[in-house]
């Protein structure tokens, strides 16, 4: 264990760079591999789990208290504040007097009369550190902030005990494949000291805790009839023996009978399930229920793994918040690193209610903006206000320094430049292509003797025997053919996805729908694991699609033109074609899994060549199952040697800079326009506001590509050095003038913040413009190393600028959310909760911290405050283990 009796708190790390950020790219290679292989590396079968008694849990008289955080092991001052809140009791003001605001104390007195005493156990809800939770981050950014707030405490006269901590993971926790969790929660196999560890095998103790857990997955027995259900469902997805191991505590026969797994009982198996579940239950899951105002999918993974344990989806909108009478149940997680709660009672709500849904990921992390809302559930509170979130997040992205810090984003900004404008003025394959678009388009080298000048002959081309025209008809046509059949095998392959888990009933999407009217039934393919022979001699037909089209396509290019197309054109065709086979690919994978789930239920081989074969006396050892695999492997690796050899005519040198710099075109424009409208724009339903983000997309990609090459162009180093501030300058003041109080009203509703987005917006095309204008005003400047120089500075500063205005403005429309987070890395605004238990509610207590302390020992006065009140009560609810009687 890291030694913290001498805790150097001037030491503490902020938040990880996002950005590109250093930590985050040497995680990349656990975090891709998570990503592509994650469903096949599931360490969860190898676990057995057991019930858990809550500590003192017989004990317990007229309440028991509990903490809950999450998203933690990040901003180091931050999780040390978290950790000297759980370990220590909290003092507010008397119960009938509290308000939301009002200031909690780390000692009683008159004006803070209520004791919130420590809770028995620490509950973390994933995500334990950041990027990747192993050992080392965890060591570092999580048990070393939680040792420095011991030894404080210590430090400041307390006495703290050790309590049990449990968690469940998430995503980050899944990259180190459950190893750095495994030592950090899981019950050691010597005594738990809390104090040292084996350098060589490391265990991840914290002082005033102790590890107790078997399994990622957890079922607590609380006092008075009270459960905690930790799910180990990543994506929303629950594996069997999870389910099982849960359902065995209330409902054993339907395990031991297997009756739990039988799809032809599934609607007796739910109805026996929700009568026996257990009335009074919290629901820690990694993912939330509710968040950002958005109902969740009546199919998603979320709702058919609560229905799987017999748990109504009251999180829906068909359900509304409402759950039935005799129980009661609250449903929390973490993943989003702000406070939302949703329904629930409170003092200016007097309803009693029994459900709340509450997103809880204040634990550390860095903050993600609060006033990102879709508006369709109603939120009850949240933390920070929209106001302070929207304030926080405008000053820290229009201020360029902070986006530079946040990664080496201004470094692959600065490379993009520098080979653009190497583009428009060395190689005579790009240059080319600009003097056709540009009349006069002219580059001299200010050397033609230099280095510069050799590289230039290196990278010369013939064109007279190619087509001179990059926009060649008959080269033109070869690439939209190409293009056409990338984007249907794009669409084959989502749709061709396999069902991830037994009993998952998604709704086919409105591409599928499109498909199965307008072409073939590719919405069958799913089904096709469990279709009988006739439907799975046509999925495979459906397969074998592709390949047909394929072949005839590349038969049909082979046949036309002799002469060579323009280098760049040449370039552009081989990428395309290295798509084409990269999915080709792809889809074989695809279907390769459709195999496996087949062979899981079906083990005869359904169509074999045998009678055909017999005949001829000839047997090879292939099925028509295999055909689609044969197809799509040879016509992959002929599309990739077509490519090569039928386009790469030119230089290698050649080809390889005109690869390097369409690949790095084609990531800057349609990659961040896709980005924008994929990922930044997720929580649209309709598209009007994906294209919104697209387009928001598009200005930013024209700035990032145009502005430092005009600069590099047109302008010497002191004009640039004046456009690069006063971009900067105009920029930060921007920040200070849209975070303005008296613009930013006091409730900041929804539709104010999409009106100071357009007028971001408005601020934003009015910078860019006379940027560019300043930047295209001057004659053009001869191509020297100095100008290369140039290029790569101006990328590195203005990708900082631009990037900056573009999270803004994608913000005050609800996209980028969680970019916008990660690139502000914010320790502010954290927060825990304090849970309260008896026979018949359940209270918690969210205490924020708007601003971390520096050090508990110095400060006298901390100001932490209550952000949120509020209880879901049980009435007629059964206690005990009457629910288990179906036992």
């Amino acid at each position: 264990m890291n030694d913290t009796g001498n805790c150097n708190k001037s030491k503490f790390k902020p938040p990880v760079a996002w950005l590109l950020g250093r930590e985050l790219l040497a995680g990349l290679k656990l975090i891709a591999a998570y990503t592509f292989m994650g469903d096949k590396q599931d360490p969860k079968d190898w676990m057995k789990a057991t019930v858990i008694q809550a500590p003192d849990k017989d004990h317990a008289q007229d309440a028991y208290w509990f903490d809950f955080i999450a998203d933690t092991g990040d901003g180091m001052r931050a999780v040390y504040n978290i950790g000297y809140l759980c370990m220590s009791d909290l003092w507010v003001v008397d119960s009938t007097d509290q308000r939301p605001g009002d200031a909690v104390a780390l000692s009683g007195d008159a004006g803070h009369a209520q004791r919130l005493p420590r809770g028995e156990f620490l509950f973390v809800g994933g995500d334990t550190a950041y990027h990747v939770a192993d050992t080392a981050s965890l060591m570092e950014r999580f048990q070393t902030p939680f040792n420095c707030a011991y030894d404080d405490l210590v430090k400041n006269g307390q006495i703290v005990d050790r309590r049990p901590i449990y968690g469940i993971p998430a995503n980050h926790d899944y990259y180190d494949a459950l190893d750095g969790f495994n030592r950090q929660f899981r019950e050691p196999v010597s005594l738990d000291t809390g104090t040292d560890n084996d350098e060589k095998d490391p265990r991840l103790g914290l002082k005033g805790f102790v590890r107790t857990q078997d399994a990622s997955y957890v079922d607590i027995q609380l006092p008075f009839g009270w459960r905690l259900w930790g799910l180990d469902s990543q994506d929303g997805k629950m594996d069997k023996r999870q389910q099982a191991f849960f359902v065995s505590g209330f409902c054993n026969r339907l395990v031991e009978t297997g009756e739990l797994f039988d799809s032809s009982r599934e609607e007796a198996v739910q109805r026996e399930l929700q009568q026996h579940v257990p009335p009074k239950l919290i629901v820690v899951t990694p993912e939330p229920s509710t968040v950002f105002g958005k109902w969740a999918k009546p199919d998603g993974a979320l709702v058919n793994t609560f229905q799987r344990l017999g748990l109504e989806p009251s999180f829906i909108e068909s359900h509304a918040g409402k759950l039935e009478d005799g129980k009661c149940r609250l449903d929390i997680a973490g993943d989003t690193h702000h406070y939302e709660r949703y329904w629930g009672s409170d003092q200016k709500n007097a309803t009693t209610t029994n459900y709340a849904s509450v997103v809880a990921g204040g634990g550390g992390a860095f903050l993600h903006p609060s006033h990102t809302d879709m508006a369709e559930v109603p939120r009850r509170a949240h933390y920070p206000h929209r106001r302070d979130s929207h304030q926080l997040f405008t000053r820290a992205l229009l201020n360029p320094l902070t986006v530079w810090q946040g990664g080496y984003i201004w470094l692959f900004g600065g490379l993009v430049a520098f080979l653009s404008y190497f583009a428009l003025t060395i190689p005579q394959s790009t240059v080319s292509l600009f003097q056709q678009i540009f009349n006069g388009f002219h580059p001299a080298l200010a050397n033609d003797d230099g280095l510069l000048s050799r590289i230039q002959s290196a990278l010369h081309v013939d064109l007279s025997g190619a087509s001179v025209s990059f926009f060649d008809s008959g080269y033109c046509f070869h690439l939209i053919a190409i293009g056409l059949f990338a984007a249907l095998l794009l669409i084959m392959w989502r749709a061709a996805k396999p069902p991830k888990q037994t009993g998952e009933r998604k709704e086919p999407g409105k591409l599928q729908q499109l498909m199965a009217k307008v072409t073939v039934p590719i919405v069958s393919l799913e089904a096709s694991v469990k279709a009988g022979p006739d439907e799975w001699r046509r999925s495979i037909k459906i397969f074998l699609i592709p390949v047909l089209a394929g072949a005839g396509l590349l038969f049909l290019l082979m046949m036309s033109h002799d002469r060579s197309p323009h280098p760049l054109m040449a370039g552009l065709l081989m990428a395309m074609s290295s798509v084409v086979a990269v999915l080709l690919l792809c889809i074989s994978r695809r279907y390769r899994d459709i195999l496996n789930q087949r062979s899981k239920t079906h083990r005869e081989i359904s169509f074999s060549f045998s009678a055909f074969n017999n005949k001829l006396k000839w047997n090879p050892q292939f099925t028509w199952e295999s055909l689609p695999l044969l197809g799509y492997g040879v016509l992959a690796a002929a599309y990739l040697i077509f490519g090569m050899l039928r386009y790469g005519t030119y230089s290698t040198s050649v080809m390889t800079f005109n690869l390097l710099i369409i690949i790095v075109w084609l990531i800057m424009t349609a990659g961040l326009i896709a980005v924008a409208y994929f990922w930044g724009g997720q929580l649209f339903s309709k598209a009007a506001g994906k294209i919104r983000l697209a387009l928001i997309a598009a200005w930013c990609t024209f700035l990032l590509l145009t502005v430092p090459v005009c600069l590099a162009l047109y302008a010497d180093w002191m004009s640039l050095l004046i456009i690069a501030a006063a971009a900067a300058a105009a920029t930060w003041l921007a920040g200070r003038i849209f975070a303005l109080d008296h613009l930013v009203n006091k409730e900041f509703p929804l539709s104010d913040q999409t009106r100071l987005g357009y007028f971001l917006l408005a601020a934003w095309f009015v910078v860019g413009i006379f940027t560019l204008i300043a930047a295209t005003h001057g004659q053009p400047i001869p191509v020297d190393g100095l100008r290369l120089l140039a290029a790569f500075l101006a990328g590195a500063v203005f990708s900082c600028i631009w990037l900056g205005w573009y999270f803004a403005a994608a913000l005050a429309f609800n996209g980028h959310n969680n970019e916008a987070g990660g690139g502000s890395r914010s320790e502010r605004y954290r927060h825990m909760i304090r849970f309260k238990l008896t026979d018949d509610s359940l209270t918690g207590y969210v205490i924020g911290i708007d601003q971390p302390i520096e050090d508990f020992t110095q400060e006298k006065s901390p100001g932490f405050r209550l952000v949120d009140v509020f209880t879901i009560r049980c009435n007629g609810s059964k206690s005990g283990n009457d629910a288990g009687a179906a036992n």
